[in-house]
């Protein structure tokens, strides 16, 4: 298993995920989990980046917004 950042490339309005951190097979199966897991990924342009498990790196910062 090896870990995936999948973004959306579509416009994004307030309150709709637009990223996340996915544990899958591979880019098609980490696609596929993000659709699978958010409404707001089911028909959105996606980009899937595979993350360097050996840099110690962030790889998600969220926060609730104001």
């Amino acid at each position: 298993m090896e870990c995936f950042k999948v973004e959306r490339t579509d416009r994004v309005s307030y309150v709709e995920d637009y990223a996340m951190v996915v544990i899958a097979k591979d880019e098609l199966h980490a696609e596929r989990c993000a659709r699978l897991n958010s409404s707001d990924f089911r028909k959105a342009k996606l980009k899937v980046a595979k993350i360097d498990m050996n840099t110690e790196q962030v790889i998600l910062v969220a926060n609730s917004g104001s």
